[in-house]
């Protein structure tokens, strides 16, 4: 059984929710699939604004779109980042700059091949011969540590500029830094989350989740799991021992949590 699945939620903490989630089939083919996450910076006023426009335009744009646009992989990348672009420059107009912004992952399934967009700190990852894989990197300052100070990625969360991103949508040209990957459709699940999610769940309690449910609770036992269970995550005494930085546990809730999945019909635990 194929699932396609969606799920963005407040929280207990947050008022608002400034998440937006997208999958669609393509109206000619459905083999064509277009998957994405939008997480409003919640430094920023109405992010719930930009966020929720970066998925509507996207929307249009694929279900406008011929399927002919897409077999070429050159020119799909393209037209990716112009539409990427586009959508940065019309949050702008509509609004100013500097005044609202939004995180976006991507993932457009072809025939040949998925390409991934990435712009913020929002994470897609895939889940193949039994090992799961983030496919994107984190546009945040605390992702160096990881990248080149031997930090492990899992103790990027406790830092507390984790929150703060390098890259995004509707603040200005220059932060809209897009990066994109093409990789092959063997993998069995493809996973896009919003770090409302993975600041809260380890990419092993992702495993744990994925291995463990049927398949059609996998995303809602992730969102349950990051909202409302503590996860009993405490500060390593490696990062207190070294880091004069201030160091917090992150709170269970403390942000919407959002997620889109795609499993394929090949699937076994």
């Amino acid at each position: 059984m194929e699932v396609l699945d969606k799920i963005s939620e407040k929280g207990p903490i947050r008022s608002k929710n400034e998440d937006a989630t997208i999958y669609i089939e393509h109206p000619q083919n459905k083999a064509y699939k277009l998957f994405a996450v939008a997480d409003g910076m919640g430094g920023k006023e109405h992010g719930e604004i930009a966020s929720n426009l970066a998925i509507s335009e996207i929307s249009k744009w694929f279900k406008n779109k011929s399927i002919v646009d897409f077999k070429d992989t050159d020119k799909l990348l393209s037209l990716l980042t112009r539409l990427i672009r586009r959508i940065n420059k019309k949050i702008i107009t509509n609004y100013g700059e500097n005044v609202m912004g939004t995180t976006l992952t991507l993932a457009l399934k072809t025939r040949k091949n998925t390409i991934i967009c990435n712009v913020g700190d929002s994470r897609a990852y895939i889940y193949r011969d039994h090992k799961l894989s983030q496919i994107t990197e984190d546009d945040s300052d605390v992702w160096l540590y990881h990248k080149y100070g031997n930090i492990n990625k899992e103790d990027l969360r406790y830092f507390a500029m984790s929150n703060l991103i390098t890259a995004c949508l509707g603040i200005n040209d220059s932060f809209c830094q897009i990066t994109t990957t093409v990789i092959a459709n063997d993998y069995e699940i493809l996973l896009l989350l919003t770090d409302g999610v993975t600041d809260l769940l380890t990419d092993k309690k992702l495993t744990k989740i994925i291995r463990k449910q049927p398949k059609d609770k996998i995303l809602s036992t992730i969102i349950h799991e990051a909202l409302f269970v503590n996860q009993n995550l405490f500060i390593p005494l490696r990062l207190k021992r070294k880091y004069l930085a201030n160091l917090v546990v992150p709170v269970t809730g403390r942000d919407n949590a959002s997620g889109v999945i795609y499993i394929k019909n090949n699937f076994l635990v």
